[in-house]
């Protein structure tokens, strides 16, 4: 079969395109055909030796795909050869086919195309336990999204509106912004030419009552000032490449909540994820939501791809046509 491979740690340059064994599913695993996988902001971590989980080189990146299942090992019990699902991993995704645990996929919602269903669950499931697990959004507050063009923003974006929240969606460019109005942000900043801090508390009155942060950076403190008192700030990561050094004196006079929020470790953390996953499923499946993609990209162009992701110039998902029948 045909892979995306990382021999040694480094940009997306290092990735190749190469013919490997086939994998065998062993006790409770599955083996899947892919039919489409997406770029996650991790999958560039990972690859340059940054993410919270270490993977041994050489290895396939990519954790999220759609496919259809080839061959089911023994002990797995619900899934069965010819059914589409959609899966998320550790890494593998960017193969032609991957074998995962068995509580790792899900069925694949009727009427779902593979990149749509590629491109959901990472990033929806992250927009979820951010709105509804931890902050509690209820339905006319002020959610401000910052990173609101990327694949967790706009997620997060759409997930609000449906929500009954007003969205701040702050990112940069015309562009980018655009495509937030489309998805549903009441408001919008460029943070790159307009004063995030000024802007929010201007747009919001008394101030946002949730921050979404995926992005980190010096907008993470400037978010943090323009959340009311009593508010919720999230945190997701830091696309930025920098880790804020907070002022705690801020949440302290604030009374503001601090909270963060990590894909890998969801049904540790959260024992009520497989139910969300279920209500996320339905939003999917009746068109209330959907993912933004920004461009779709062939196997061979595997690196470009990540190029897109680790340089912050894609808008919505970046998905990989991995293109076997």
């Amino acid at each position: 079969m045909r892979a995306a491979r990382v021999h040694g740690y480094g940009a997306p340059d290092v990735v190749t395109i190469e013919e490997i064994p086939s994998p065998s599913p062993g006790e409770g695993q599955v083996r899947v055909r892919v039919r489409s996988a997406s770029v996650n902001y991790p999958d560039v971590l990972m690859m340059e030796g940054r993410y919270q989980v270490s993977v041994p080189v050489p290895y396939v990146p990519g954790c999220e795909f759609s496919g259809v299942i080839l061959e089911t090992g023994p002990g797995v019990t619900g899934l069965a050869p010819g059914q589409p699902v959609t899966g998320m991993a550790t890494h593998g995704a960017f193969a032609e086919e991957v074998v995962v645990d068995a509580w790792q996929l899900t069925p694949m919602p009727e009427g779902i195309d593979w990149n749509t269903a590629a491109a959901f669950g990472v990033t929806y499931t992250t927009a979820y336990h951010s709105l509804r697990t931890l902050a509690h959004v209820r339905p006319g507050e002020w959610v401000t999204v910052l990173g609101a063009a990327g694949g967790v923003g706009l997620a997060t974006v759409d997930l609000a509106r449906v929500m009954g929240a007003r969205v701040l969606a702050a990112a940069s460019g015309p562009e980018r912004l655009e495509v937030c109005r489309e998805r549903g942000a009441t408001a919008c900043v460029d943070y790159r030419h307009e004063d995030l801090k000024a802007r929010m508390r201007e747009i919001t009155g008394a101030g946002t009552d949730v921050t979404v942060d995926p992005v980190g950076g010096d907008y993470a403190e400037q978010a943090l000032r323009s959340t009311r008192p009593r508010g919720r700030f999230v945190v997701l990561g830091f696309a930025s490449g920098e880790i804020p050094r907070i002022p705690l004196n801020l949440v302290l006079l604030k009374t503001i909540s601090v909270m963060g929020f990590e894909n890998r470790t969801v049904l540790e953390h959260f024992p009520e994820a497989p139910a969300h996953r279920a209500d996320l499923l339905r939003m999917l499946a009746t068109g209330q939501i959907s993912p933004y993609i920004g461009g779709v990209f062939p196997l061979a162009d595997t690196a470009e791809a990540l190029k897109r992701v680790a340089d912050r110039r894609a808008i919505g998902k970046i998905v990989i046509d991995i293109g076997t029948a």
